[in-house]
């Protein structure tokens, strides 16, 4: 599935992206913490205007995190950090809702053995998907990636690992060959939200 992140600053521009997004991809991921003086009225417009599903990339915002999950949405993402307190609030609210834990290192892919460590983390915290979102300094960090997700799909796990940078780009035109959940992809390049992004278009051609 192609995924189309959504980082504005107003609800009326990620509207009208998400309206863009669902002509061309299958998930719309807002980034609504993003969005200022953000309110259930802003949902309601937003919902309004909803036809695929949605992630709710959560960064922290208490409040916005209920207007959210009130109207139901698919997905939410929450760094592997969350308190599990803040994920039984989530389950409580919107049983529904899967839940995906991200873990991010902006600099470098990990070694294997902690990988794994960190993949142990998110099913204490019960994830429904997992997401490791790594730097790739090296192209064999995509096979390292690689490695993983495999090992998770043969368990029967649902899991994105992708790897980030210009030498991460092969991870994100093959990744969904070894099973990856998700491939993120912007309208455009200025609406990149994480280095070594295609936009829809790039990705599509590749695919």
């Amino acid at each position: 599935m192609i995924c189309v992140p959504i980082r504005q600053n107003s609800s009326e521009k990620a509207a009208k992206m998400m309206v863009s997004a669902q002509k061309v991809a299958d998930i719309s991921e807002i980034w609504f913490d993003e969005i200022s003086d953000f309110s259930a009225k802003d949902m309601e417009e937003i919902t309004k205007k909803k036809k695929t599903q949605v992630i709710y990339k959560w960064q922290g915002n208490r409040e916005n995190l209920i207007i959210v999950l009130n109207k139901k949405i698919e997905y939410i993402d929450i760094d592997v950090k969350t308190e599990q307190s803040i994920i039984r609030e989530i389950k409580k609210i919107s049983p529904k809702t899967k839940i995906i834990i991200s873990f991010h290192d902006f600099k470098k892919t990990p070694k294997d053995a902690e990988l794994l460590k960190i993949v142990a983390k998110m099913k204490t915290k019960k994830a429904d998907i997992f997401k490791l979102a790594t730097f790739a300094n090296d192209f064999s960090d995509n096979f390292r990636m690689f490695k993983l997700l495999s090992a998770l799909i043969e368990k029967g796990e649902k899991a994105i690992c992708i790897c980030m940078g210009e030498k991460g780009k092969f991870s994100r035109t093959a990744g969904h060959l070894l099973g990856n959940y998700l491939m993120y992809a912007p309208l455009n390049k200025k609406d990149i939200t994480a280095e070594g992004q295609l936009t829809v278009k790039e990705l599509k051609k590749c695919l």
